[in-house]
């Protein structure tokens, strides 16, 4: 049996089968890794020396990104193509295009990647995580306008308040499209019979199922996110509470930001199905 030594055990060949295992099958540490490589291919590494091969081989060790189970890449990239493309570039004053969602940041520590010491440990005090704000936005494209209002909940009567603002911002507009999920109470009665009346002008476009990543909205809170309460302690709700409303009081600081992040380019998923070891 060949041991790793100064020169690469593996050939060519076995790299691209390996290189090919793991685009298929999520594998949690390195000595999984060589466990495989040493059934395969009779090769033994040790995991220090299997973790050098795996960064040559363009692979680095990171979380993956939870997507819904569901999701379907084929809809989603015929909604953009068919449906989302068209209504951002045809977006104007007369027929502003908003995407709208809800975001409902919890009062406890809320943990994230951060340059730490090595061989140390960085503490970050948490609350009981029992108390939200609930913010309800839309935001508009291609300006990155953003349209926003707390609620005690997000319902239908959030939802057309929310509206609303987007009425009176738009007195001569024909049509506002807002694209948006399907939750409940983005289909209920209550909305729908507002539609048809006052809102007449509103118009909805429903993203597929599933889908939040087309949502540009969803890019713009996970920024607030993380220039107010990632891997900050706040001792009191009230302190919470003032980082967020501080974000939203002076969000010229983040444009460049915001223009670099919310843009047309999309990622779809739903496609790759990978297996862990």
């Amino acid at each position: 049996m060949k041991y790793q030594g100064a020169a690469p055990a593996l050939t060519p060949e076995q790299c691209t089968l390996l290189g090919a295992e793991l685009d298929d099958r999520l594998y949690m540490t390195a000595k999984a890794v060589c466990a495989f490589v040493s059934r395969t291919f009779a090769v033994t590494y040790t995991p220090h020396a299997m973790a050098k091969v795996l960064k040559r081989l363009g692979f680095v060790y990171k979380l993956p990104k939870c997507v819904p189970a569901k999701a379907n890449e084929e809809a989603q990239r015929t909604f953009v193509e068919e449906t989302l493309a068209p209504l951002m570039k045809a977006a104007n004053d007369d027929t502003p295009l908003y995407f709208v969602d809800g975001t409902h940041p919890s009062y406890t520590g809320h943990a994230s990647h951060g340059w730490i010491r090595k061989g140390q440990t960085r503490e970050l005090k948490s609350n009981h995580g029992r108390v939200n704000v609930n913010i309800n936005g839309a935001l508009r494209w291609p300006d990155r306008t953003v349209v926003h209002r707390e609620a005690e909940k997000i319902t239908s009567a959030a939802m057309i308040l929310l509206f609303e603002d987007l009425l009176a911002m738009h007195p001569t507009a024909t049509a506002i499209g807002v694209v948006m999920d399907n939750a409940r109470y983005n289909h209920s009665r209550e909305l729908k019979e507002w539609l048809a009346g006052p809102g007449a002008r509103i118009k909805p476009v429903y993203l597929p199922a599933y889908a939040p990543n087309l949502n540009l909205i969803e890019r713009f809170w996970w920024l607030m996110k993380k220039m107010t309460i990632y891997n900050q302690y706040f001792p009191g709700f009230a302190d919470f509470k003032a980082a967020l409303d501080g974000f939203f009081a002076d969000l010229d600081r983040h444009r460049a930001a915001m223009e670099s992040l919310i843009t047309d380019s999309f990622h779809f998923i739903g496609k790759q199905k990978l297996q862990v070891s």
